[in-house]
């Protein structure tokens, strides 16, 4: 249909105009709808006068254009491109879309890096992008979805070349530390105020040199993600490997979990034992440790009861930070050092992945250590016991090495799968860095264009550019997407539709109810059984449900919500491939995990019995609440 007109912009001009007969725009109106320049407009309309396909009415000082309904084709024309629209919207959207992820706090200015990144440049080095990739947003909740075929090729796709190339995923993961460090080291001279005094062009320089940065740590970060996560393409030519190894069924996912076990400690290993350390500090010397314990007895028994508080929540929180800051002017310089070092080096983590999260205060990991000191009494022990696991881990893996005769090849292909896991978490550590050094840029682009955080964050690269530059911006359709809107992407088009249109295109992505259930099935992502009461659990205010032995459901888990996950006798979650963040804090904290079910927090509510059995995979409701 393009082709029937002399440029791609006369196209968007009589579609504008064909969708709204009888109506007429001026100038500046039409550049702003199409988010194209006036000069470009202004060329192409007279073209179309010309032809007599539209129509020019003058009132007062302004020009306004509309289709000429006495054109010759004027009806065929409306209809060729009511059944063009019809036709594109099937091309684009009807297909068996798969949901890759579901995310509590995500917003398009994040979203938009890596879904362009993985149809524009993901072929170069994986060898294959997607298709197309469409997300859902309703304010900072965001769906998005693959072509559930094309999600599968490009698994098959990475995993064909892993298993030709082990080497290839060695430099995955040194490729991803190397542009996890680049983000880093760029965000982390970022200008965090005075940005007013900054041209237009260098805050666009800034925001552009972030989105380049951040695109080149997705070409590599997201690699192991697509092998494993949405068809376990990884997991089933794991399992078709160990079975030509002669390795029985009934063994083959403890076998997964042993050989896939990482060699090095991950960060969150890393943060959680540096923390243990400063704690050990303060056991040693009576004097602290009787401080730090008084405290903690204090505020259980006084503050807690007087103030009728549940554990981790909000108010609960809130009147132990501000117990603790009693602390802050008693504690011995060394361990109050190492304590702020701590907290420099892991305050952002908290933002995943907007302002509305926020960054944890000092108080955060004061309030850590005293539970940690007051909670453990032998935190020597308890450090050594947790070596001691290790080691005993790893040398049960370098057995069943042994055992199958793994080698060569072979054996690089399953170390790297397990570095996965460490590098998964060493880039999302720099990510969460990055967004949160963005915020003051984006923010000042907001003060320019007239518009608040939330609204930049609704906005394309190109509006952003065109707003910097003096080019018309839309306000109006911007603001509009913040409470619902459908973002599309392929390797010709980037777009945001909203109002009618996203309710129409949500119509053919949204799937079916699920049907009742007695047994869900996942992948193991650690190793264990555990039966017990389920608590679902997706943003931080969920923790409060959370009691020792319950078993914690979520959609994914993410750092914030490490101390429920402490408490739990296991974890179910509907995404998540073995590189997840639910499979690295399982193993890390011998925890049972089923990872990938798809339908776990669908199926299950809190109150509900289940059986976990992560050897296998499954998960059995033995009661529903």
């Amino acid at each position: 249909m393009k082709n029937l007109f002399k440029s791609k912009t006369s196209y968007e001009i009589l579609d504008l105009l064909t969708q709204n007969q009888g109506k007429s725009f001026y100038l500046s109106e039409i550049s702003s709808r199409l988010g194209k320049d006036p000069a470009n407009i202004t060329r192409e309309l007279n073209k179309l006068l010309k032809e007599e396909v539209i129509k020019v009415i003058s009132k007062g000082n302004k020009k306004y254009y509309g289709l000429n309904s006495n054109f010759n084709s004027a009806k065929e024309l409306i209809n060729l491109f009511n059944k063009n629209r019809t036709n594109d919207f099937k091309n684009k959207f009807e297909t068996e879309w798969l949901l890759a992820e579901e995310l509590k706090n995500t917003d398009p200015f994040f979203y938009q890096i890596f879904a362009n990144c993985f149809v524009d440049e993901f072929a170069s080095p994986g060898g294959r992008a997607y298709r197309k990739v469409v997300s859902i947003h309703k304010k900072y909740n965001l769906w998005f979805y693959y072509d559930k075929n094309d999600a599968h090729e490009v698994g098959e796709n990475l995993v064909d070349k892993f298993e030709k190339n082990p080497g290839f995923m060695d430099r995955v993961n040194k490729e991803i530390v190397k542009h996890s460090d680049k983000l880093r080291q760029y965000t982390s001279k970022l200008p965090q105020d005075n940005l007013e005094k900054l041209s237009d062009k260098e805050l666009w320089n800034l925001y552009k040199g972030h989105e380049n940065a951040h695109t080149e740590y997705y070409q590599w970060g997201w690699i192991p993600v697509a092998a494993d996560m949405f068809s376990n393409n990884l997991t089933s030519r794991g399992e078709k490997i160990l079975k030509s190894l002669d390795a029985s069924d009934k063994n083959i996912g403890q076998y997964l979990a042993v050989l896939t076990q990482p060699v090095n400690l991950s960060l969150l290993a890393i943060e959680e034992n540096e923390l243990i350390k400063i704690g050990i500090k303060v056991q040693e010397d009576k004097e602290q440790l009787n401080l730090f314990r008084e405290l903690f007895r204090r505020f259980k028994e006084e503050e807690v009861k007087k103030f009728d508080l549940y554990a981790h929540s909000p108010e609960y929180e809130e009147k132990f930070e501000e117990k603790v800051r009693q602390l802050k002017g008693k504690i011995r310089k060394d361990i109050l050092d190492d304590l702020e070092n701590h907290y420099t080096k892991y305050f952002y983590t908290k933002f995943l992945f907007t302002e509305e999260q926020g960054v944890y205060s000092f108080e955060h990991y004061l309030k850590a250590l005293v539970r940690l000191v007051s909670n453990d009494n032998n935190l020597v022990k308890t450090f050594s016991e947790k070596e001691a696991k290790r080691k005993r881990d790893l040398a049960e893996r370098e057995l069943l090495i042994k055992k199958l005769k793994i080698e060569g090849g072979l054996l690089k292909f399953f170390n790297a799968w397990g570095d996965f896991m460490v590098t998964k978490i060493y880039r999302r550590y720099a990510q969460i860095f990055a967004i949160y050094r963005m915020v003051p840029v984006l923010t000042e682009i907001g003060k320019r264009l007239g518009l608040n955080l939330k609204e930049v964050k609704f906005m394309t690269s190109e509006e952003i550019y065109n707003g910097l530059s003096g080019g018309v911006l839309n306000k109006g359709e911007i603001r509009g997407r913040v409470n619902f809107c459908v973002y599309y992407t392929d390797k010709n088009e980037h777009l945001f539709y909203s109002g009618e249109e996203a309710k129409k295109i949500v119509k053919y992505i949204e799937r079916d109810e699920i049907k009742e259930v007695s047994e869900i099935k996942g992948q193991c992502g650690a190793r264990g059984y555990a039966k017990g009461i389920v608590r679902i659990v997706n943003v931080v205010k969920d923790m409060e449900k959370m009691k020792a032995g319950d078993i914690l459901v979520s959609i994914s888990t993410q750092p914030d919500l490490l101390p429920a996950m402490k408490k739990a006798a296991a974890f179910i979650t509907d995404q998540g491939g073995v590189t997840s963040h639910a499979a690295i804090v399982a193993r890390e904290i011998n925890t049972p995990c089923v990872i990938g079910t798809k339908i776990a927090t669908k199926v299950l509510k809190d109150g509900d019995e289940v059986e976990v059995d992560a050897d296998k995979g499954t998960v059995k409701i033995l009661k529903k609440n």
